[in-house]
């Protein structure tokens, strides 16, 4: 069985570049969506960001978002919409996490789905939710995960 797993932080080059800039182990991605970019979560950005690497509680239903990424992603939203997500899934099993930041704040989750729920209408994931919160739209039978790209790498290092 194939496994996919990937955690991100996605937003506008507008948003996304200023951190890059800033931080080393970033690197910016263009989706195929007007610009849209993703930013790879690897182990190098998150200790560049907290040596420790402490992550939130897992109550918050992220298991990698680490207490750096968070205040990262928390800063830069000032600038625009941030959203950070999370998947890991092997073959249709799995779990999803997203949530979208705007001014400090978070605007849309964190939204969660457990392994074992049953997987939602097109549409209605946490990361397609997420997704349309920056203005990716879906295409005929092509959701927001499809129409981002989001299925070019089936692990997180690979955006690297």
């Amino acid at each position: 069985m194939m496994r996919y797993e990937l955690s991100a932080i996605i937003s506008t080059q507008s948003v996304l570049g200023l951190i890059c800039a800033q931080h080393q182990s970033a690197r910016l991605v263009a989706l195929p969506v007007a610009d849209i970019v993703l930013v790879p979560v690897t182990q190098d950005l998150v200790l560049e960001l907290d040596e420790t690497g402490t992550r939130v509680s897992v109550e918050t239903g992220f298991w990698q978002l680490s207490v750096g990424v968070e205040g990262l992603v928390v800063a830069g939203s000032v600038r625009g919409r941030i959203a950070y997500l999370e998947a890991d899934y092997v073959g249709r099993e799995g779990r999803q996490t997203a949530a979208v930041w705007q001014s400090g704040e978070t605007i849309y989750g964190p939204m969660i789905l457990g392994r074992n729920e049953p997987f939602p209408a097109e549409g209605n994931s946490p990361i397609c939710g997420a997704l349309r919160h920056l203005g990716v739209i879906s295409a005929g039978h092509r959701d927001e995960f499809v129409v981002a790209g989001l299925g070019r790498f089936r692990r997180t290092v690979d955006w690297c």
